[in-house]
């Protein structure tokens, strides 16, 4: 993972050689060379438009396919609620009620909830979120900014019970991301996988 200001840099600069080149061979008459050395400007000038117009903050293969080539993103159905305290705003996006709602089954109508893809730990009684790109399919639809990064599940970090099925980011760009995640099963085609079941994002920074 590199950060896309990093590769913005060093491709500016490697158009900048690229352009100075292209003066001195057309000062110098040095034509067998004039297609690559243009060939080469302008990939590195549309590679350096996409770095410059892309929403991503880092760059990975994945990431960038991605971008390029859209996945086929399910519509997901969930309700969004606000609350306001003293001490900050939040916004809630619920994809499953409650735990009990894992076992219903949902129609073609309603969606199942998205799915998180997860690691478990040594001990397998945690799971740690490594790799975000099933997150971030999901905050992308919600018009959020996507995060730059994987977390364990915060009970190993707490070490409360309350915190199990947890995942936090507290260097979430718009406050506090809190994923809570559920096991969601339908039975009529043996389907059961772990879910997201909330989305919250608190103004607050813990």
């Amino acid at each position: 993972m590199v950060a896309t200001s990093t590769v913005t840099t060093i491709v500016t600069i490697l158009l900048a050689i690229d352009i100075i080149w292209l003066i001195y061979i057309l000062f110098k008459g040095y034509t067998e060379s004039l297609a690559r050395t243009i060939v080469a400007g302008l990939v590195l000038g549309i590679i350096l438009y996409y770095l410059q117009t892309t929403s991503l903050q880092y760059l990975t293969f994945k990431t960038v396919k991605n971008d390029l080539f859209p996945p086929d993103i399910p519509q997901y159905s969930y309700t969004k609620t606000e609350e306001d305290n003293q001490y900050s705003h939040r916004l809630i996006y619920t994809f499953m009620l409650t735990p009990s709602e894992s076992a219903l089954e949902r129609t073609v109508d309603v969606p199942p909830p998205p799915e998180l893809k997860l690691e478990m730990d040594p001990g397998g009684k945690t799971f740690t979120l490594k790799d975000p790109e099933s997150l971030n399919i999901v905050l992308t639809q919600l018009n959020l900014p996507p995060v730059s990064h994987g977390v364990p599940e915060l009970s190993t970090i707490t070490g409360n019970r309350t915190d199990q099925q947890v995942y936090r980011f507290d260097d979430y760009p718009l406050g506090t991301l809190t994923v809570e995640r559920s096991l969601y099963q339908n039975t009529k085609v043996a389907l059961s996988y772990y879910c997201i079941s909330r989305i919250i994002i608190d103004s607050r920074k813990y």
